[in-house]
């Protein structure tokens, strides 16, 4: 039997990227960190062509989520908000986050839509951790760096999002227009996506890393 020309393949190949960093000694025997980078490419599958319970919620025409089950996940939304500690205003009809004063601020919740307020607040928060006293984001960037930190942010408010299971189905569409708005701000130059995706993981695990302390908190213990 003759082997078809063409033949379908199941999934998607994406390419991983991210730096690493090792130990060397120079010829005065001085150590010294060198960074090199690791590619390595994954095959990555639709929604649709796998089975899970896990991966049930992001299926489109599953059964929406009910209001209780929203109602917990923005409880927990706001337990991570709180254990950050940042410093939080609210008031006027911008969000931004403030370098010099090291604070953020928010308009009111009752001016967002549906579900807004928190990827909004994960943006900002995003900005937070780029202080010196937190992760202090890489100081090499391109005359652009204002379009890469805007896609940084946005980057790790999805995936903040995403693993805490919010629903953010009525945004989606305006997420995905307002990256590639950043993108072809960056020129489309692909090195810049991978910079952000790494440093948007470093920031949206910083932020989740809140809430998985205040989950592992010890119980107080009263004594009489």
């Amino acid at each position: 039997m003759r082997r078809p020309n063409h033949v379908p393949k199941w999934g998607t190949q994406i390419v991983f990227c991210k730096p690493f960093k090792k130990t060397k000694e120079n010829d005065q025997g001085e150590e010294h960190d060198e960074t090199f980078w690791v590619m390595r490419t994954y095959t990555v599958f639709n929604v649709d062509q796998v089975e899970g319970m896990k991966v049930d919620r992001f299926r489109v025409g599953q059964e929406p989520m009910t209001s209780s089950e929203i109602e917990e996940r923005f409880e927990q939304a706001d337990q991570l908000i709180d254990a950050t500690g940042a410093d939080i205003r609210y008031g006027g009809d911008r969000a931004f986050y403030r370098a010099d004063g090291d604070y953020i601020q928010m308009p009111h919740r009752h001016q967002f839509a549906f579900g807004e307020f928190f990827e909004t607040m994960w943006h900002e928060l995003t900005h937070w951790t780029d202080h010196p006293s937190r992760l202090n984001w890489d100081r090499t960037k391109p005359e652009n760096s204002y379009a890469l930190g805007e896609l940084i942010a946005e980057l790790s408010s999805c995936y903040v999002s995403g693993e805490l299971g919010l629903p953010v189905e009525r945004s989606l569409r305006n997420h995905a227009s307002y990256l590639q708005s950043w993108l072809q701000a960056l020129k489309g130059d692909s090195k810049f996506i991978f910079k952000a995706a790494s440093q948007a993981t470093k920031a949206a695990d910083f932020l989740l890393a809140f809430a998985q302390a205040t989950e592992t908190e010890p119980e107080e213990v009263l004594t009489v």
